[in-house]
């Protein structure tokens, strides 16, 4: 019995770190969530709904509504450069596989911040890209391409990419290649053999990517700031200006658990759909 016991006892550890780091902080959230404002401090103890009434104005909900879009947008770019590129990668030689590995693995070691700044200097009007095509004559009135959407998406695709491309490499890596052979043996072209063949049986780890990259893209916080128009911050942006600018925690706090409440409510949804989808495919 007590051999037994033993890997339960060593399961409560991981289990305790858990609910010590996640669980606990959550839930002081959320209870800080219905505490009133003080001007002179951080909070008052109180039991109010204002909070979570102020959510449901124009501008913090258009903010939410910009913020799923921002993560779905940039999560979905990611997953479709990524799966490509890592599908070519797995059938290159050993030592080009090792290459793009390695700088893969390189490029996750840079900080968000160290990522923010190359593209800042790289989308500046004096030292970056439109210098130098104004230089070669392809743009007569250069000016700097940041902060704007098109840049922020920039900056989430870099953050991302690594992470998804080596999400998908042992599953590329391990898969049956011979349903593709025989697909290109009878003639298929290999765009409708990737089409076709490869993404359904990657289905789930395309989602499980998907899921992944949004609810990563929903807490970035250095990218919006740095390389995005204020027009196009979410809402990890303003719960931090409420919560330590305006020394509003409360509102913070509500706005971070409305938050969370719509990123599962998105997962379950998905999870759902995916799972609905897979038993209507069963005989």
């Amino acid at each position: 019995m007590k051999n037994r016991a033993i890997p339960h006892m060593i399961g409560l550890f991981p289990l305790g770190m858990m609910s010590l780091f996640f669980l606990a902080p959550l839930a002081f959230m959320m209870i800080v969530s219905f505490y009133e404002r003080d001007p002179l401090g951080f909070y008052n103890v109180a039991f109010v709904w204002d909070n979570y009434s102020k959510f449901f104005s124009s501008f913090y909900y258009l903010i939410s509504l910009r913020s799923l879009w921002s993560a779905s947008l940039g999560a979905v770019i990611v997953v479709l450069l990524a799966f490509p590129a890592m599908y070519i990668i797995v059938d290159m030689s050993r030592r080009w596989q090792l290459f793009w590995v390695i700088l893969l693995l390189s490029l996750m070691c840079l900080s968000e911040v160290i990522i923010g700044f190359a593209w800042l200097i790289l989308f500046s009007e004096n030292s970056g890209i439109p210098k130098f095509l104004g230089w070669t004559g392809l743009w007569r009135d250069p000016r700097s391409l940041s902060p704007s959407f098109g840049a922020m998406m920039v900056g989430y695709v870099t953050l991302g990419f690594s992470l998804v491309a080596l999400m998908f490499l042992p599953q590329l890596a391990r898969r049956d290649r011979s349903i593709e052979e025989a697909a290109l043996t009878l003639g298929t072209p290999p765009i409708r053999v990737f089409a076709k063949v490869i993404l359904p049986n990657f289905k789930a780890g395309l989602i499980s990517a998907l899921v992944t990259m949004f609810v990563y893209f929903l807490g970035v916080f250095v990218m919006p700031t740095m390389l995005g128009r204020p027009q196009d911050w979410n809402m990890t942006v303003i719960i931090t200006d409420k919560a330590v600018g305006d020394a509003n925690m409360p509102l913070g706090a509500a706005l971070s658990v409305i938050m969370l409440i719509f990123t599962l409510m998105i997962i379950g949804t998905l999870a759902y759909a995916s799972r609905s989808k897979d038993q209507g495919a069963q005989p």
